[in-house]
């Protein structure tokens, strides 16, 4: 972000926006359906690599071939030969959509983390590498495809899985019935997830486009990097528990407080502290990000629990009512965007954090009935941290301007410090607020590598 412009950035979300709803199609939720199925063989697995495979380079042909529609769509010439490149990227990623679902499904999360991380390491070299020899988005473009490149090849490697030749009778049709549903839902969530993107890159500037994109970039980064192993670790579990309804439940609210206790503050802090976290992460030359994250951090502050109640239809299996939840979540959303809209980018997060709270309530009744879970189930567990969060807020907004330091990373430093210390008092004071901290301190520490079991 130091080296490239809003525009480059904006041109680049222009394609993601497209190519993520190609994404859709990319395995046919094919991926889905071998973690979560109980006894999956290796002709299945096979079979499911190739239709992936195929999938992929089907995908990288359509999308290169539709570069001028989508041109023309944005009214932005320097679109097409970025997107004619980025469309390799379906090939490239189908290559290690299988091996990665494997990994998870044997919940060997820590080799797919070292997939995951080295490819992102490999692409962030050559990203910065092209900037400094001042290729502006194109820069972004090859760190994407070498990611992509080198995430899916250390899948294969790490998983150990080697594809047999199609075979017949494999009994895949169940497991692609499931997909389709699962891929149903991806289609709806799309707008739900770009439909912003979209409407800001048609109506408004690229700069504006790429502020928003860098804003929306930067709050997410840290928030899935929180919910990803969580979210990834609970979808296998809570299926093993389908047929033990109170089983299922305390697995649920215990998941859910953790998510919580870990998500909740540090999005409250976000929110707060907005305006030293993007000077130290961005420079001062991207302020303009500043109001946009704000707003994007207050929907953001309920989203990782509030996503959960797809990990519980997931994990049922019940994904015609998966699909029928997206819709009405993509509904709410799709309405902010376009109300506001008018506002350029600030109008637009505006408007998505306010459909976020709309649809809570709505979402969460339709997606618990006819599940081991009552709305209580949710609420009850994100309480405490619900009410620690929001009261150390109020508390760093009337201290604000005794925070302000000439330094902006002085001023992060400071509001941490200040943070962390109303945010622990706020749990001592609350009713049953420090032996919930407690709980869960233990509970986050049990993920951390022990000497004992490191030996």
């Amino acid at each position: 972000a130091r080296l490239l412009d809003p525009e480059d950035y904006g041109i680049l979300t222009m394609v993601m926006a497209v190519t993520a709803f190609a994404g859709m199609f990319g395995d046919l939720g094919l991926s889905t359906s071998a973690i979560r199925k109980k006894d999956l063989t290796s002709a299945q697995s096979s079979n499911l690599f190739w239709c992936t495979l195929s999938l992929g380079t089907i995908l990288t042909i359509v999308i290169a071939a539709a570069s001028p529609v989508v041109a023309w769509y944005y009214q932005k010439p320097a679109v097409l030969w970025p997107m004619e490149a980025l469309s390799a990227n379906f090939f490239l990623g189908s290559l290690g959509n299988l091996p990665g679902a494997l990994l998870v499904r044997r919940m060997e999360f820590g080799k797919r983390a070292v997939a995951s991380v080295l490819g992102g390491l490999v692409g962030l070299a050559v990203s910065i590498t092209l900037a400094l020899q001042e290729a502006r988005h194109w820069a972004l473009i090859a760190g994407s495809l070498t990611s992509t490149t080198c995430a899916s090849l250390l899948m294969i490697l790490l998983s150990g899985f080697r594809p047999e030749r199609p075979s017949r009778g494999s009994g895949i049709r169940e497991m692609a019935g499931f997909g389709l549903k699962v891929t149903a839902f991806d289609f709806v969530n799309y707008f739900h997830r770009n439909l912003d993107n979209l409407l800001i890159g048609r109506f408004h500037s690229t700069d504006a486009l790429g502020l928003y994109s860098r804003a929306y970039q930067l709050l997410m980064f840290p928030l899935n990097n929180i919910r990803g192993p969580i979210n990834a670790v609970a979808l296998p579990a809570l299926g093993r528990l389908q047929q033990e309804p109170e089983a299922f439940r305390r697995y649920y609210r215990r998941m859910l407080e953790i998510l919580a206790f870990v998500s909740m503050p540090f999005i409250a802090f976000l929110f707060v502290a907005s305006t030293p976290i993007v000077e130290v992460a961005l420079g001062s030359r991207w302020l303009g990000v500043v109001p946009i994250f704000s707003l994007l951090a207050a929907s953001a502050f309920i989203q990782p629990v509030m996503t959960s109640w797809g990990l519980v239809l997931l994990s049922l299996g019940q994904a015609r009512r998966y699909l029928t939840a997206g819709i009405i979540n993509t509904g709410f959303s799709a309405v902010g965007f376009v109300a506001g809209l008018p506002w350029g980018p600030e109008g637009v997060a505006a408007g998505y954090a306010i459909a976020t709270y709309a649809a809570l309530i709505p979402l969460l009744t339709f997606a618990f009935k006819q599940t081991p879970l009552k709305l209580l189930d949710f609420f009850q567990p994100i309480l405490i941290s619900t009410a620690a969060s929001i009261s150390t807020t109020i508390g760093m907004v009337a201290l604000a301007p005794l925070l302000q330091m000439e330094l902006p990373l002085i001023t992060l430093v400071t509001q941490v410090i200040v943070f962390l210390a109303l945010f622990i008092s706020t749990l001592i004071i609350l009713p049953g607020g420090w032996s919930h901290a407690q709980t869960n301190f233990r509970l986050v520490s049990g993920f951390l590598p022990s000497k004992k079991s490191a030996k």
